[in-house]
C-alpha cells in the first residue's frame, strides 16, 4: 500500500466550494424551517428530528466503515479525497481538530445539499399533507445532522470543547469522547456511528458489518491492507 504521508494540497476553489456549500445549506434550510414553524404540527416535528437524528448517526457509522475498510490511499479520486482523510483521522485523532470550519464541514454540507433542496419542493404540498410535512422533516433534520457530524466528531478529540459541545455530550444528545474512544483502541472496528453513537450498539452487537465487509469483499471490492481479517 502506497501511504499518504503528508497533507493533500487542497486547490483553492474547493475552499470556496466548501464554504459556498455550508452557505447554501443554510439557505435552503431557512424557508423549510420557516414552513415547519408555521404548521404548528409539533408531533411531527418531534418524529422527524428523531428519526433524522438516528438515520444520521446510522449513516455516519456506515460511511466511516466503508471509509476505513475498503480500498486505498492511492486509489485513484476515491483514495485522494475520501478514503486519505478516514486513514489519516486514525494516524493523527487530532488532526481534525486543526481542520478550519471549511475543510471540516464543507464536503458534509455539499453532500446534503441535494436533499435539503428535495425538501424546498415539498413545502407547498406539506402545508396540506401531513405525510409530506414529515418528509420534508426528515430531510431537513436528517440533513442538518450530518452537516454537523465532522464537527461533532472533532469535538471528542478537542483538547477543550466549546461548554454548549460539552453540556450536550454530558447527557448524550452528542458524540461524547467516552462513547467515542473505543473505535481508536487496539485497531478496534467497532464504534463507527459519530453523530450521537446510540446507533452502535445495534451496528456492533448484531455484526452486521463484518457480514457486509465479507459480502462486499466477495463482490471484489478490495478490502484496504491496513484491515485485519474478521
Amino acid at each position: 500500500m502506497k501511504v499518504v504521508s503528508s497533507p493533500l494540497t487542497r486547490p483553492r476553489w474547493i475552499r470556496w466550494l466548501e464554504y459556498a456549500a455550508a452557505a447554501a445549506c443554510v439557505a435552503l434550510a431557512a424557508p423549510v424551517v420557516k414552513t415547519l414553524w408555521t404548521s404548528g404540527n409539533w408531533l411531527v416535528w418531534g418524529a422527524a428530528v428523531l428519526a433524522g437524528y438516528l438515520l444520521a448517526d446510522l449513516v455516519s457509522g456506515l460511511v466511516h466503515w466503508f471509509g476505513d475498510t475498503f480500498f486505498e490511499e492511492d486509489t485513484p479520486v476515491w483514495g485522494t479525497l475520501f478514503v486519505g482523510p478516514f486513514r489519516e483521522h486514525h494516524r493523527d485523532p487530532l488532526a481534525m481538530t486543526r481542520h478550519d470550519f471549511g475543510e471540516l464541514n464543507g464536503s458534509n454540507c455539499l453532500g446534503v445539499t441535494p436533499l435539503l433542496a428535495c425538501g424546498q419542493m415539498l413545502r407547498d404540498e406539506a402545508v396540506e399533507s401531513p405525510w409530506a410535512l414529515f418528509a420534508m422533516s426528515l430531510l431537513l433534520f436528517f440533513s442538518l445532522s450530518i452537516a454537523v457530524t465532522n464537527q461533532i466528531h472533532s469535538w471528542c478529540h478537542a483538547p477543550r470543547a466549546p461548554q454548549a459541545a460539552v453540556w450536550l455530550q454530558r447527557r448524550g444528545l452528542i458524540l461524547s469522547p467516552e462513547r467515542h474512544a473505543s473505535h481508536h483502541q487496539g485497531g478496534s472496528r467497532d464504534a463507527y456511528c459519530v453523530t450521537t453513537g446510540w446507533m452502535n450498539s445495534l451496528l456492533d452487537r448484531t455484526g452486521v458489518l463484518r457480514e457486509g465487509e465479507r459480502a462486499l469483499q466477495a463482490l471484489g471490492v478490495p478490502v484496504t491492507s491496513e484491515v485485519s481479517p474478521p
